[in-house]
């Protein structure tokens, strides 16, 4: 698409775009020139746009070209090709043509509302803390991380990916706290894949060369400048994906699990009381399931008698081993969890009251399930909740499968197995080179 100018270039943009119903193509006068405009209707604000064309004329000089009057007023871009004139027109700007196509001016004026207002955020409840989130707009995304920090070593890098649909990405880092080997790692990556279409995170991680299968997440999203401030000043990257409401810290740690920026703002010892909450947390929803089944089906010895009795007590008229009981109420509680999430906020707490409590009590009545077992997942469902961020969340929910089907071959030893089988996991991970269980970007790792 890159082509040289022409003397009908303006006709060139006009064939280019004609079958879009939204592209515009108008003629305008000003100090008594025509000068010829086309925009996207859908992306541009033309009324007030022309409004503020038509105030300039009075003030007009006429030994200067109008189109450096209009330069000097309102800013913009001369462009020399046909690409860079099709991008800026799909961004919003208005052009303006001379009548024999030889001067073209990209404004960028005013432009409709088609993004949501910095609201509270929707997916991270926060108490003391700042209740702005990002939006879908990155620069105002960009805007909101400046106006939370003002260091004068923060760097932005921005790219333009992909050749069919372009989208921006933008890459915040503190110069003298960021390990200069990693800026240039991912600088070269973004570099290398210019042209590669990004339309979900999974193609951007695919982009900077993150395993498709670990079970790690690579990098904490957020929605929050505060938490993305944080990482700033660990000496993290933070990447903004343009329509992605949400800021990518980048490396990932461990202690991502059970440490937040809010936590800062309570007195030191609620916020270490807070923390070993979610650690205890933590090992609830890793541990629970697995120790359920294996102190039922494979281990009944090591509980008291009054313990053991209770708990047969209440497995009596079950017909299915303990495995395949808790398999079968978690995978009910996992579809529990997704629809309420997915639904309408309407009717998503009625789904949930359905799933937990109506349909749990008629699932012991009918005896294919026991008490005790409502009772562990409850506590595991709750306890998974208590984790920072809902991608790490995931990353529990998937291991305490593991640490369930290791428990209900080998008993308590199972579940030791896999408590140590994760760590080991856990501690062979690394995320752009740095290994996942440090607790920030200096205490390790090389980007060579």
């Amino acid at each position: 698409m890159n082509q040289p100018l022409s003397m009908n270039l303006y006709d060139q943009v006009n064939q280019y775009f004609e079958e879009s119903s939204d592209f515009v193509k108008e003629e305008f006068l000003i100090h008594n020139r025509k000068i010829q405009l086309c925009y996207f209707e859908s992306l541009v604000n033309i009324n007030e746009s022309r409004n503020s064309l038509l105030l300039l004329e009075p003030y007009s000089n006429e030994s200067i070209d109008v189109f450096d009057q209009i330069f000097s007023t309102f800013g913009g871009a001369y462009v020399k090709s046909l690409d860079e004139i099709a991008q800026s027109l799909l961004r919003g700007r208005i052009g303006l043509f001379s009548e024999d196509g030889s001067t073209i001016l990209m404004l960028n004026l005013l432009h409709p509302q088609i993004s949501r207002p910095i609201s509270p955020p929707l997916t991270e409840s926060v108490l003391l803390s700042s209740f702005d989130a990002f939006t879908e707009d990155i620069n105002t995304n960009i805007s909101l991380l400046r106006s939370k920090i003002t260091a004068n070593h923060l760097i932005l890098s921005t790219y333009s990916i992909g050749s069919f649909n372009p989208r921006q990405i933008s890459l915040f880092y503190i110069k003298n706290k960021s390990q200069k080997k990693f800026i240039n790692h991912i600088n070269s990556l973004l570099e290398k894949h210019k042209g590669t279409e990004i339309e979900s995170i999974q193609d951007l991680s695919k982009m900077l060369g993150l395993p498709k299968y670990s079970l790690v997440p690579p990098f904490l999203s957020t929605e929050l400048p505060s938490e993305s401030v944080r990482h700033l000043m660990e000496g993290r990257i933070i990447i903004f994906l343009d329509h992605h409401p949400f800021a990518m810290a980048m490396p990932g740690f461990v202690t991502d699990l059970w440490s937040m920026q809010g936590d800062r703002n309570y007195p030191f010892v609620y916020m270490i009381t807070i923390r070993m909450v979610r650690i205890l947390g933590l090992f609830v929803s890793l541990l629970a399931p697995g120790l359920y089944v294996a102190l039922v089906a494979v281990n009944p010895e090591v509980l008291r008698i009054q313990l053991a009795l209770s708990v047969a007590l209440s497995r009596e008229g079950v017909p299915y081993p303990a495995l395949v009981e808790a398999l079968f109420m978690l995978g009910i509680l996992e579809m529990v969890i997704e629809a309420s999430i997915r639904l309408p906020k309407s009717i998503g707490p009625t789904t949930t009251m359905v799933g937990g409590i109506i349909l749990g009590q008629a699932v012991v009545q009918a005896k294919l399930v026991s008490n005790l077992l409502i009772i562990v997942l409850a506590a595991t469902t709750i306890a998974n909740f208590t984790l920072v961020s809902y991608q790490n969340a995931y990353l529990i929910r998937i291991l305490k499968y593991v640490v369930l089907l290791i428990s209900a071959v080998y008993g308590l030893l199972g579940t030791l197995v896999g408590v140590v089988w994760i760590c080991f996991y856990l501690s062979s991970m690394t995320t752009f080179h740095y290994p996942y269980v440090n607790s920030s970007i200096k205490s390790g790792g090389s980007n060579e």
